[in-house]
C-alpha cells in the first residue's frame, strides 16, 4: 500500500509531463501543419501514444451520439479500404483517409476540461508565434531583407513582391483558415476552458492581418463569414433570452467593423484574388489556370463517379487519361468531389450521418450546460472553417490539419462526459487521479 501511494505522484506527474508533450506537438502542427514529413510522423505518432496512455490512465467512454458517429465514419473508411485494395494510390491515402482519422478520434476521445483548456492555451501561444512570423517576414520583405537561410527551411518561407504588395507564404499559412475566425469568435466569450480574453483578441487581430499578407484567401472569406454563422447558431440553440442592448451595440460595432475590413481586404492583392476565384467558381468561368483546372475537376470526377455510384472506386483511385499531379495522380483539390468518386453514394452518407451526429451531440452538451457553450462555439468555429474551405483546398490531404476538426470533438467529449462515482477500496485511488473513469452523460 505504501508503495502504491508513493508512486502515485510519479504517475502524476508523467500525466503532466504527456499532456504538455500533447500540448506542444498541436502547437507544431498549427505552425508547422506540413512538411519535414520525418519529424510530423514521429510526432502524431506520439500524439498517438498519448491517447493510448489516457486511455490506460483516465479512461473516457465516448458519448453515445459521438459513439454512433465514429462508428458511421469507420465504416465509410472500411468502404473505402475495401473498395481501394489494389488501387496506384491505396497505400498513400491510408495514411490521410485512414490513419489520421483514427488518430485524431482517438485523441479527441480522451479529452477533458482540463486538457482541454491545456491544449488551447497551446493553440493561441501558436497562433500568436505563426503569425508573427509572418508579418515578420512581410516586414523583411517591404523593407527588401532577405530572410535567413534556417527561416527558410523551417517554416518554408517565401515572400515575393514589393511594398506594399509583399505577400508571403509559410508553411502555416493554411492554418490561418482555422485560427483565425476559431479565435474571432473565441475573444466573445468567457470560459473557463478558454484562454484569456485579451490572448484571444490578439490573436484573432494577428491572424487576421496575417492572412491578409499571406496567399490563404480562403482565411480572410472565412474569417469574415464563420464568426456570422457561429453568432447565428448561438442564437439558434440558446435563443434570444440573453440578447441585451449591449450585445445589440456590439454587434452594430462588430457588423461595421467588419464591413470595413471586408474593404480594405478587397483592396488588397490577396483580397482581389479571393473575391475573382469566388466569382470564378460560382460562375464556372476560371479567372485563372488553376481555377480553371479545379473547375474541369469537378466535371471529371462526376463522371467518374457515375461509373460505381453506390460505392465508388475506392481510396487511392485513379482517373484513367487524367490526373492533376504526375507524382500523385490519385490526389485532387475537389476534396469532397473526390470522396464521392471514392467511396460513392453508401459512403459520403455514412460520413453525413457522422458529421450531423457530432453536430447533435454538442447541440446536446450546450444545451445540458452552459458552461460548455464557449469552448464549443469557439472550437467548432475552427472545425467548420477548415471543412468548409477543405471543399476547394485539400486541407485534409494532409494530416496535420485535422486537429481543427477533432478539437471541437474533443470540446464535446470534454463538457458530454461526467466521472463515475466510485465507491469502495479504489475510491481513494480515482479521487487521487488514478485510473480515473468517466461516462457518458
Amino acid at each position: 500500500m505504501t508503495g502504491a501511494t508513493g508512486g502515485r505522484p510519479l504517475l502524476q506527474g508523467l500525466d503532466a509531463a504527456a499532456d504538455v508533450l500533447a500540448g506542444a506537438i498541436l502547437a507544431y502542427l498549427i505552425v508547422v501543419p506540413v512538411g519535414h514529413n520525418g519529424l510530423l510522423v514521429a510526432l502524431l505518432l506520439l500524439l498517438g501514444i498519448w491517447s493510448v496512455w489516457r486511455v490506460a490512465r483516465h479512461p473516457r467512454r465516448l458519448p453515445p451520439l459521438l459513439l454512433a458517429a465514429a462508428c458511421c465514419a469507420a465504416v465509410a473508411i472500411l468502404i473505402g479500404v475495401i473498395g481501394g485494395a489494389g488501387n496506384p494510390g491505396f497505400v498513400h491515402s491510408l495514411i490521410s483517409w485512414v490513419a489520421a482519422p483514427v488518430l485524431f478520434w482517438a485523441w479527441a476521445s480522451q479529452m477533458d476540461e482540463r486538457v482541454l483548456g491545456l491544449f488551447l492555451r497551446f493553440a493561441v501561444w501558436a497562433t500568436l508565434f505563426l503569425a508573427s512570423i509572418v508579418l515578420a517576414l512581410w516586414a523583411m520583405g517591404a523593407v527588401g531583407v532577405e530572410p535567413a537561410v534556417w527561416i527558410k527551411v523551417l517554416v518554408d518561407a517565401d515572400v515575393s513582391g514589393s511594398w506594399p504588395n509583399v505577400i508571403v507564404g509559410v508553411y502555416g499559412a493554411s492554418s490561418l483558415i482555422a485560427v483565425a475566425p476559431l479565435w474571432i469568435v473565441g475573444m466573445f466569450f468567457h470560459g473557463r476552458a478558454l484562454p484569456s480574453r485579451k490572448l484571444m483578441a490578439a490573436a484573432a487581430v494577428l491572424a487576421t492581418v496575417a492572412a491578409v499578407v499571406s496567399t490563404r484567401r480562403a482565411a480572410l472569406a472565412l474569417g469574415l463569414l464563420v464568426p456570422i454563422l457561429m453568432f447565428l447558431a448561438y442564437l439558434a440553440v440558446v435563443g434570444r433570452t440573453w440578447f441585451t442592448r449591449r450585445h445589440i451595440r456590439a454587434l452594430i460595432i462588430v457588423a461595421g467593423g467588419a464591413v470595413l475590413a471586408a474593404g480594405a481586404v478587397l483592396i488588397t492583392p490577396t483580397g482581389q484574388r479571393m473575391s475573382a476565384g469566388v466569382l470564378a467558381l460560382l460562375t464556372g468561368r476560371g479567372g485563372t489556370a488553376d481555377e480553371d483546372l479545379r473547375i474541369e475537376q469537378v466535371g471529371r470526377l462526376w463522371s467518374a463517379f457515375l461509373e460505381s455510384p453506390v460505392f465508388g472506386h475506392g481510396i487511392g483511385a485513379v482517373i484513367p487519361g487524367y490526373a492533376r499531379s504526375v507524382e500523385r495522380p490519385w490526389n485532387f483539390e475537389m476534396q469532397y468531389n473526390m470522396l464521392l468518386f471514392q467511396v460513392g453514394v453508401v459512403g459520403v452518407l455514412f460520413l453525413a450521418a457522422s458529421a450531423v451526429l457530432v453536430v447533435c451531440a454538442a447541440v446536446r452538451v450546450v444545451a445540458r450546460r452552459p458552461e460548455a457553450r464557449p469552448a464549443v462555439f469557439t472550437t467548432a468555429a475552427g472545425a467548420f472553417a477548415v471543412l468548409a474551405a477543405n471543399a476547394l483546398n485539400p486541407l485534409l490531404q494532409a494530416p496535420g490539419h485535422f486537429w481543427a476538426v477533432f478539437l471541437f470533438v474533443g470540446a464535446v467529449v470534454a463538457f458530454g462526459t461526467t466521472p463515475v462515482r466510485v465507491t469502495g477500496p479504489v475510491a481513494e485511488s480515482v479521487a487521487s487521479g488514478d485510473g480515473a473513469t468517466v461516462r457518458a452523460d
